[in-house]
C-alpha cells in the first residue's frame, strides 16, 4: 500500500475541468525530457529569462524530508529541462514562481537544419534531442553544446517529419536504473537506449499521439491536448493506458504545439497556440496540475518562447507520498 505526504502548490486558483477523451490531427508535438539541481538553476546572460506574461505565483515545493534522488545522479539532473522551437536550451526550476523558473542555458547548434521534436534528460545530465528529420542529437544541459549522437530514426517522412514523444523513468522504481520510452504515432510504444541505438517495439498503443513523462517512481504518463485533451498513465508492464485526468477543451483550445514534465508528483504542461503568422506556434503557456488535490491553474501564460521539448531525469524530487 502506498502512502503520500502532500506537494505544497501554491494556488490562488483552480479551475474546474470538464471529462474528455484525448485526439488530434493537426498538432505539432512537443516532447519530454530532463532535469538539473532544483538550489541551483543554470545561469542565464543578461535578458535571457523567460517572456512578460502573466504569471499566476505557482510554485512547487517538494514534501519536507524528501529530497531529489542523490545515487550517483549529477546536478544538471535534477531540474526540468525545455527545448524550444527558437532551437535554444532551457532549464526550468519549479520550485520558482513566475519566469524567474526560467533560465536559458544557450542556443542548441546541433547539425541538421530540421526543427526539435521531442527530448528526454539522463540522469548524467544529457538531453537526447530528436530533431524532425529523425536525427538524434544529445546536448550538455549545462552548456547547451550539441553533437551529433550518429542514429536517425527509420522511415521518416520527409514532408510530415517525426511525430513522437520520449521520456525517461526508472524502472520498478529503482533511481540507479533508468529506461527512456517512445511514443511513435505509427510505431506505438517503444524503449530505446540512445547510447546503443537499441530499440525495441512493445505492439502497442499504435496510431496513439502523446508527450511521455516518466519519473523517480517508475510511472509512465502521456499527454496529449487535442480537442478532447487528457492526461493518461501507461502501464510499463501490460502496455494498458488508463485516464489519470479528463480536462476542459477551453483550457488547451488551438494548441499548435505542446509539451509535458513531472516534478514532485506534479505535471507541467507547456501548450502554445497559432502566432500571428496564422501557421506556426506562438509563445508558450504552462499549465500546472496537482494531482493529489485534483487541482489545475495556469502557472505562466506567456514564457516568452516556444516550447517543443519538455521533460525531467529519475533524479528530481519524487512524487509525494502519504
Amino acid at each position: 500500500m502506498r502512502r503520500f505526504h502532500a506537494v505544497l502548490l501554491v494556488l490562488p486558483s483552480l479551475l474546474s475541468v470538464a471529462c474528455g477523451s484525448a485526439s488530434s490531427s493537426d498538432l505539432e508535438p512537443a516532447v519530454v525530457v530532463a532535469a538539473p539541481d532544483a538550489g541551483a538553476p543554470v545561469a542565464a546572460p543578461s535578458g535571457d529569462n523567460g517572456g512578460s506574461g502573466s504569471s499566476s505565483g505557482i510554485a512547487v515545493t517538494p514534501p519536507a524530508g524528501e529530497t531529489p534522488a542523490a545515487s550517483n545522479c549529477s546536478d544538471a539532473a535534477k531540474l526540468v529541462y525545455l527545448v524550444s522551437k527558437q532551437k535554444e536550451l532551457w532549464s526550468f526550476n519549479p520550485t520558482l514562481t513566475g519566469t524567474a523558473a526560467y533560465r536559458r542555458v544557450g542556443a542548441l547548434g546541433c547539425a541538421t537544419t530540421s526543427a526539435p521534436q521531442t527530448m528526454g534528460v539522463d540522469r548524467t545530465g544529457t538531453a537526447w534531442i530528436f530533431y524532425s528529420d529523425g536525427s538524434l542529437h544529445k546536448a550538455d544541459t549545462s552548456t547547451a553544446r550539441c553533437t551529433p549522437a550518429g542514429y536517425t530514426y527509420p522511415g521518416v517522412d520527409a514532408f510530415l517529419g517525426l511525430g513522437m514523444g520520449a521520456g525517461f523513468t526508472a524502472p520498478g522504481g529503482d533511481i540507479t536504473k533508468e529506461t527512456l520510452f517512445l511514443l511513435h504515432e505509427t510505431d506505438g510504444l517503444e524503449t530505446f537506449e540512445p547510447r546503443a541505438f537499441a530499440r525495441s517495439e512493445t505492439g502497442a498503443l499504435t496510431s496513439t499521439m502523446g508527450e511521455l513523462t516518466g519519473g523517480p517512481d517508475g510511472r509512465l504518463f502521456v499527454f496529449n491536448p487535442g480537442s478532447t485533451p487528457r492526461l493518461s498513465e501507461i502501464n510499463t508492464q501490460t502496455f494498458a493506458l488508463s485516464t489519470v485526468k479528463s480536462f476542459s477543451s477551453s483550457l488547451f483550445s488551438g494548441v499548435r504545439s505542446f509539451a509535458l514534465a513531472r516534478y514532485a508528483g506534479s505535471f507541467f504542461m507547456f501548450t502554445a497556440g497559432t502566432a500571428a503568422d496564422g501557421f506556426s506556434a506562438g509563445m508558450t503557456k504552462v499549465t500546472v496540475y496537482d494531482p493529489t488535490r485534483d487541482a489545475i491553474a495556469v502557472r505562466d501564460a506567456d514564457i516568452g518562447f516556444t516550447v517543443v521539448g519538455a521533460g525531467q531525469s529519475v533524479c528530481v524530487p519524487p512524487p509525494a507520498i502519504r
